[in-house]
Formats: structure tokens, sequence, C-alpha cells
């Protein structure tokens, strides 16, 4: 009886000096997910991730929209604040986190190449701008998911009612075709320099033209070419505005039937019953039709247990599998960064009405940039002088500061 009893208290304590796993304990691993997109976008993700949780209850899983992509950044590139587990970062913002915040992982450490094929298969269906994008030094810190590039969206009646038989392709032509318009509604779409947009978003448009002057624009250090390349993209624009008066402090534009956005703005302008189409940007000449790309990827952060990796992994998986980057493209105006997206026949079904114009943005990252949104603040300070600097009430330096 004495040696059964010495048994089990052998047995018992063995079993409590065992480490304690959280199924064991009966409780969750917290995984928090940072983002940054409009409402209607976020919600589509997190419906994506509400059906992930039903099937793996043993993750609590915590999505954080930020109220902007600067909140978000500034969250992210804190080192002060603790890091979530992963989040949706733009291209742009990798320097500066991999610089600043140690504990990003590569996406190697999470996507083994050995394990996953990660050098043929996920780098092959990988848009190569975003797949170039998202390393830092040669290393993979981020996979791609999606990305907007921009375009010309264009009023194809506007146009044939002034006997522009042909999109501009160049800047010339955009002045000369402005001369011809005369069609009052032609002022609900301009060029560049649209009322609805914030002074951020009009530095942005500004910079394409700066980029394709040959300077390297508002948002790096000034290099020697940038006084020229501002200078004569501010020398174009000045045409575009012969002694118009301003409103709301920005020059007032020739109206041309035409404006420079993204897919969003083609889809919303889409909604309005206007005959909206799109074309590549026009450029000073046929070599230089640059624009601007913002692509955002997923990155994830060094502060989950190694023994229980494997099961945010499998989160990450589900988010970026094909799928989800279906789904999330037919569902919100981003495309995808999966190069077998775009032209699957369900995608094709679900934007057949825009498919082709909607091919122009994709194929406008070819001849893109990664605009950096980390330098917002100074856009924002561009946009707002550019009106005055236009007038002659400031100079060309003033966009550069």
């Amino acid at each position: 009886m004495l040696r059964t009893l010495f048994l089990l208290l052998l047995l018992s304590t063995a079993i409590l000096a065992q480490p304690k796993t959280r199924e064991a304990l009966g409780t969750k691993l917290p995984v928090q997910l940072y983002l940054s997109l409009p409402q209607r976008s976020a919600q589509v993700l997190d419906s994506f991730i509400q059906e992930f949780q039903q099937t793996h209850t043993y993750l609590d899983i915590q999505v954080k929209n930020f109220a902007t992509p600067q909140e978000l950044y500034k969250s992210l590139s804190d080192p002060n604040r603790p890091a979530p587990t992963m989040a949706l970062v733009e291209n742009s913002w990798l320097p500066a986190l991999v610089q600043n915040q140690p504990a990003l992982y590569p996406v190697e450490t999470w996507m083994p190449k050995e394990q996953f094929g990660m050098s043929w298969a996920i780098k092959n269906n990988a848009q190569n701008a975003l797949w170039e994008a998202s390393q830092v030094n040669g290393t993979l810190y981020a996979l791609p998911m999606f990305f907007s590039t921009k375009a010309l969206i264009y009023n194809s009646d506007v146009l044939l009612k002034s006997g522009i038989k042909q999109v501009p392709t160049t800047w010339d032509q955009v002045l000369q075709a402005a001369k011809k318009i005369s069609d009052p509604k032609a002022t609900q779409q301009k060029v560049t320099l649209s009322l609805g947009d914030s002074p951020a978003s009009i530095a942005r448009n500004f910079q394409l033209l700066v980029w394709q002057n040959g300077g390297e624009g508002l948002n790096n250090s000034m290099s020697a070419s940038n006084p020229v390349a501002v200078q004569t993209t501010i020398d174009y624009f000045k045409k575009l505005t012969p002694g118009l008066a301003p409103v709301d402090g920005q020059p007032a534009m020739l109206p041309v039937g035409m404006y420079i956005g993204n897919v969003e703005d083609y889809l919303n302008l889409r909604t309005t019953g206007l005959p909206v189409k799109t074309a590549m940007i026009p450029g000073f000449d046929k070599f230089s039709r640059i624009t601007e790309t913002q692509g955002w990827a997923l990155a994830m952060f060094k502060n989950v247990p190694d023994r229980e990796l494997y099961k945010v992994q499998e989160l990450a998986f589900f988010i970026t599998d094909f799928q989800q980057q279906l789904r999330f493209a037919e569902q919100t105006p981003y495309l995808a960064a999966h190069l077998k997206v775009f032209d699957n026949p369900f995608y094709r079904r679900e934007r057949l009405a825009d498919h082709n114009n909607l091919r122009i943005f994709l194929n406008s990252i070819g001849k893109s940039r990664i605009v950096d949104t980390t330098q917002m603040e100074r856009y924002d300070n561009a946009g707002k002088s550019l009106g005055a600097v236009l007038r002659g009430e400031k100079t060309s330096q003033d966009l550069l500061k």
C-alpha cells in the first residue's frame, strides 16, 4: 500500500513539473495585427481573419486599424512602443523600420526557402517592383500583398466633343488639348490640381513630373538636379494656369477633362456615371512617362515565443495566400501583388466592366517609383506652397524645404 502511494506521489510530481503549454492551460495566444486602411477595405480583410479565427481557436487575433497611415508608421517606427505581432506596412517604410525596430523578422524566418520554395514559387508569383521594394539591403522583410498606381483618367466625351481623337501621351499634347476644350463640365476633372485633392496629394502629383524631368523631387535630400527639375515642372504648370483666379489658395487650371489618379479615384468616378477611361501618365517625352506606386506588404515582429511561432505563421500564410489576395482585390480598390490574380477568371468576372481600364494601372507599375509616404509632412507643406509658387509669390526653393 505504501509502495503504491509512493509511486502515485512520484507520478503526480512529474506531471506537475512538466511545462504548462497554452493548450494545457486553456489560454489563447494573443496576436495583434496593425494596419491602416479605409474602413470598407479594412472590414473586408477583417472578415477573412474572422473566418480564420473560427477554425483556429487557440489564437486571440486583435486587428487595430489606425486612423491614418502616418499614425501607424509612427507607432511602428518608435522603438519605445511595443510592436504588434504583425502589420501591413507600406514598402517605403521598411528601411526605417528595419533600422529603428530590430525586432522585424526577415520573411525567410517565417517562410523558409527549403520548406516553402520561397526562392522560386513566391518570388515568381509577385510583382517584381513590389518584391524589390520589400527588401532592405538584399533581405526580404515583408511579403507583398497589394498595391495601387497612378494613371491618366480621362472623360472620353469631353475629348471627342473637342475633336481630340487620341489621348495625349506628352504634356505638350495635354496643353494643346486644354486649349481646344471648352466644355464647362470638364472643369470637374483637372490634370493634377483637382480642387478636391489634399495638399499632400497635389504635391505627389507634382512629384511625378519632377521625376520625369530627372529630379529626385520633394521627398529626398536636395541633389544638384533638383532645382532645375523642379523649376522646369513649375514652368510647365504655369502654362496650365494662365492668369486664372485661384480657388482656395490653389491656382485654377485650364479645363482638360483629365485627372491623375489611382485605382480608387477611377472606380469612384465610374460610379458617378461619367464615361471615364484610363491611359498611361503622359511624359515630357515618350521615355519619361514615370508614375508612382504605393504598395502594402505583411511584416512580422519578433515578439512571439519560438515554440509558438508556427501558430502565427499559419495566420500569415492565410492572409497572403492567393485566395485571400483574390478576394481582397475583388472587393476593394486595390490590385493584388500576386501576378495570377488579375487575369483569374473569377476576378475578370467581378471586374469585367473595368478590366481593360484597370489593366493600365497594372501595366504602369513597370514605369513607376515607390512613393515615400514617410515624408507626408513634407508633401503637405509643398502642396500648400505650390499655389503661391505658381503665382510668383514664393520661389521653387520653398518646395524643397
